[in-house]
């Protein structure tokens, strides 16, 4: 991981193989305050303990330690990410130690804040849940794509493979909302044992947390396959509580499962669909069961033997769940009108919605913290997967009032702005810095969260597009997902602001003075791309240029590239699974018609082009599509590993192989 974000820029030189240069470093970082960054927060857990916040992030290798007394941030690299497939269970907490494990992609992670380290164990196969031994720090995982326990021996430092179950299944993101683990695993620190539960074929068994050695194993009576939601584990009586929802995302059990003896119970549901952000309340004994298509929240009340309560709220997309136990206070989290409800427990009634807060994501992360009285939440860039700031947000239930607590400053895209002899460097959260020659800088706040790209205006100044990803249209408003385009003027760095559905991806401006830009498809639409045709009139949906493609796949269109010479747009989307061809489309911008259509190779991540070729970069076919833009001929050319970035320089085409960690001369 680079420590800091470093600008360099040249100052004042004419640039020459004998020449001497003067660098300038502005590191961001060290302003904030900060070694190493922190960016999109993606699964969050408070250390009570230790009075801790802990964020595993997906868009930077590091996880995220916060003093949630004086607000201090310390970012701790580990050489990985957060898996934003993944929820919740791929987190937990050593409540004797502090120390920090996380699943990762095909590997874990073992992090001890006090120390600053970190450690990285791979796996052959993806796991989704982890937990911990708390007597002997040994490591147990469990996930779809294994039947068997993954068991780590702290003392030896080495992983096994203990013999669990029969079968085994891909992990595949299902769209919509990833799946929670169907395979689990909960540590019972007062018995000394590792709790696994298989959805695939319901059964639990009990592992020592020592040796590793089964204890016991039984069938448990719900329904398998599916989506398996844990609502929490009760080391007093030994309970596990979970929920079943079906492969068709009907929910249709609670269950609190004996661990000790075979006394369950389980509770019929009433089918209602997609069931996220379970929770379990021990104070009381009641499983939570928000909807994500539902706008309602169950209760079941094992205290009296299941009994099922329903309680109202506002609106569906209700993804993340916090428990006052102390106040009998539910917290629900709902991204539909990115807004959280208050819930009074004894009275089963919402007491108050605080709508405007922002998308909370899909990964069941809203945590409550008895020690500050705080909601914490990771604001997602999406309501999907994962998130894209480089903050976690608070809530202070008292007044409604919602603060940040900034984890990194991490870069996303930087703009010359000629007329003020500066550069504006924006990170990913809300601010930008106007950099001078000289080494000086200014720091803005923007008007909106989650920057995306800065590209040239017709009159000096900068557009930047910015936004979440989902706003709506066709079917579904995500009332809180402000995306847009703003206009930041050169004289005073002023905002003008228009509002676009869904976050412009790419965007690119002609020589006549139209902006065009790439927007995400959602659900079976025909591709697009969108145009604002001076800096003053609104987005029009009507004048979006529609081509040829009918897409389905979420991010298709990739990458927008304008040609001045030709006055065509190149526009690059990917296929409709990772087995499919990226398709090349040429574009006559007035009209909006494809003049060409050329597949090329899998994953396209660049597009560059010179007077006679387009460069295309195909990052999982390990080549450079040439294509010769007289007769639109394609030829393949190797380019390393996984070629990410192209970039044509003085009669040459250079691409930057991503795994081989070097520049290649295509």
């Amino acid at each position: 991981m680079r420590k800091g974000v470093v600008v360099l820029l040249l100052a004042g030189c004419a640039v020459s193989t004998s020449a001497e240069l003067s660098v300038t470093e502005i590191d961001f970082l060290e302003q904030s305050g900060l070694q190493f960054n922190g960016a999109g927060p993606l699964l969050i857990r408070i250390d009570e303990a230790r009075n801790r916040l802990v964020s595993a992030n997906t868009l930077s290798s590091s996880v995220s330690i916060v003093d949630c007394g004086t607000g201090k941030v310390v970012n701790i690299p580990i050489g990985g990410r957060a898996f934003q497939h993944l929820k919740s269970e791929a987190l937990t907490i050593s409540a004797t130690t502090g120390r920090i494990y996380l699943v990762g992609r095909n590997c874990f992670f073992i992090v001890d804040p006090d120390e600053r380290s970190s450690r990285r164990i791979e796996t052959d196969a993806q796991f989704e849940s982890i937990a911990v031994d708390e007597a002997s720090g040994n490591v147990f995982i469990a996930g779809r794509e294994s039947k068997e326990l993954g068991f780590f021996e702290a003392s030896s430092g080495e992983l096994t493979m203990l013999d669990w179950v029969e079968t085994e299944e891909k992990l595949i993101n299902l769209n919509a909302t990833p799946p929670p683990p169907v395979r689990k695993v909960v540590a019972d620190g007062s018995l000394g044992v590792i709790v696994a539960v298989d959805g695939l074929d319901p059964t639990v068994a009990v592992f020592d947390g020592v040796s590793g050695k089964r204890k016991l194993s039984r069938p448990i009576a719900l329904s398998k396959g599916g989506r398996w939601h844990l609502g929490g584990y009760n080391e007093a009586s030994h309970h596990l509580y979970l929920v079943v929802e079906t492969a068709e995302r009907k929910v249709v059990a609670a269950a609190k499962i004996d661990v000790t003896g075979v006394g369950d119970i389980i509770v019929p549901l009433p089918k209602y669909t997609e069931g996220v952000g379970v929770t379990y309340n021990a104070a009381r004994e009641e499983v939570y069961i928000p909807y994500d298509n539902h706008p309602s929240v169950h209760v079941v009340d094992f205290e009296n033997d299941g009994e099922l309560h329903e309680i109202m709220v506002p609106a569906y997309g209700n993804d993340g769940s916090a428990v006052d136990a102390e106040h009998d206070i539910l917290y629900i989290a709902s991204w539909a009108h990115g807004e959280i409800d208050v819930i009074d427990l004894e009275q089963r009634k919402l007491l108050r919605r605080h709508p405007g807060l922002g998308i909370i994501p899909h990964m069941f992360g809203l945590a409550f913290n008895p020690e500050t009285g705080l909601v914490y939440f990771p604001k997602g860039a999406t309501a999907v997967n994962g998130a894209f700031g480089s903050a976690v947000s608070t809530f202070e239930p008292a007044t409604g009032e919602v603060g940040k607590i900034h984890t990194g400053w991490a870069p996303i895209d930087l703009i010359e702005v000629e007329s003020r002899g500066s550069f504006l460097v924006f990170n990913s959260e809300d601010e930008f810095a106007e950099v001078k020659a000289d080494g000086s800088t200014n720091m803005h706040r923007l008007p909106f969260d989650y920057p995306i790209q800065a590209v040239d205006s017709p009159k000096g100044d900068v557009y930047l597009s910015y936004g979440p990803h989902q706003s709506y249209w066709p079917a579904v408003y995500i009332w809180d997902a402000k995306n847009g385009i703003l206009t930041i003027d050169a004289d005073d760095l002023g905002f003008y602001d228009r509002r676009i559905p869904r976050q412009a991806h790419e965007m690119v401006l002609d020589r006549s003075g139209v902006l065009y830009f790439t927007q995400n498809t959602w659900g079976k639409e025909e591709l697009f791309v969108g145009t604002l045709d001076d800096q003053v009139r609104l987005f029009n949906v009507n004048q979006r240029l529609r081509l040829v493609d009918e897409v389905q796949r979420e991010t298709v269109p990739r990458i927008l590239r304008y040609d001045e010479a030709s006055h065509h747009l190149y526009l690059v989307r990917v296929g409709e699974s990772d087995e499919e061809p990226s398709v090349l489309l040429v574009i006559e911008p007035e009209s909006g018609n494809v003049l060409q259509r050329v597949e090329v190779g899998r994953t396209a991540t660049d597009l560059a082009f010179d007077s006679e070729n387009i460069y295309v970069a195909n990052f999982d076919s390990s080549s450079v599509s040439v294509i010769d833009t007289s007769d639109y001929a394609v030829s393949d050319v190797a380019a390393g590993e996984q070629p990410l970035k192209l970039c044509t320089f003085s009669g040459k085409t250079y691409a930057i192989d991503h795994a081989g960690n070097r520049l290649i001369e295509v």
